[in-house]
């Protein structure tokens, strides 16, 4: 499988470009479960954990991860990678949180 078949595009190779992330593995987020992910990429599925900073710096839950988020990532082993960005949504689907 390429990351074309998971909707890739060119306009995603160039937010890619635009925030310099071309040493770094691009892949799809297919499953969340708290903070850990599941990624598709072209070389297959990795479990994932975002990047100290990325948790850091998150001023809401906006700032995380979703499915069908593209991010960009370090393959740490063949099956673990670490998510260091992610690209630009070009759309995004919300729900109002509920009040408690």
């Amino acid at each position: 499988m390429n990351i074309e078949d998971l909707g890739y595009n060119e306009k995603l190779e160039q937010l890619r470009i635009g925030h310099n992330l071309q040493n770094f593995e691009i892949g799809r987020i297919i499953t969340e479960h708290k903070e850990r992910y599941v990624v598709n990429t072209s070389y297959g599925e990795y479990e994932a954990e975002i990047t100290g900073n990325l948790r850091f710096t998150a001023t809401g839950r906006e700032d995380y991860p979703a499915v069908g988020d593209w991010v960009a990532l370090t393959i740490v082993d063949k099956d673990f990678a670490i998510i260091t960005a992610i690209l630009p949504r070009l759309s995004m689907i919300s729900r109002k949180a509920i009040d408690k």
